[in-house]
């Protein structure tokens, strides 16, 4: 456990008590699982949040999708070439900006995702078993209060 000193007041801090230390670890457990579930499905962890993104999320642009899964918008833009090229998207121009692009999963996409979906929803239980019902659902309805304060563009 390691300790830090603020000079100006001598207070400690340790680090396993400060919460965006903690909340990065978590994310990090939770990226692990996600690549593992990945790896299994032969995609990246990125395209997997494609998918899992989208099941719920029909006909966003580009830079909502980029904002709902938290990745710079050039870099989704050679992911979802790639899964378009994979026959798991599909693009639609916007009628009233042609410049904007709908994203969409195709059927062979839905497909895909369904047992993304389905390693999800086993993640999203163990949690539920590991802390129970009320408690799962407290720190989800906790973290999107730090979310919507915050103003994380997408969620919420």
């Amino acid at each position: 456990m390691e300790k830090i000193t603020q000079e100006s007041n001598n207070e400690t801090l340790i680090i396993d008590e400060f919460l965006p230390y903690l909340l990065a670890q978590a994310s990090n457990l939770v990226s692990r699982q996600i690549d593992e579930i990945a790896a299994a499905e032969r995609m990246s962890r990125n395209e997997c949040k494609v998918l899992l993104t989208l099941i719920d999320n029909e006909g966003v642009s580009l830079n909502e999708l980029a904002d709902l899964m938290i990745i710079k918008q050039p870099t989704l833009s050679r992911i979802v070439e790639t899964m378009v090229d994979a026959g798991w998207l599909d693009r639609t121009v916007v009628a009233r900006d042609r410049r904007s692009v709908n994203i969409r999963l195709t059927r062979s996409g839905i497909k895909k995702a369904q047992p993304l979906l389905l390693h999800a929803r086993k993640m999203d239980d163990l949690l539920k078993e590991d802390f129970g019902s009320a408690y799962s659902k407290e720190l989800k309805k906790l973290l999107l209060q730090l979310i919507k304060k915050n103003n994380i563009p997408g969620i919420g």
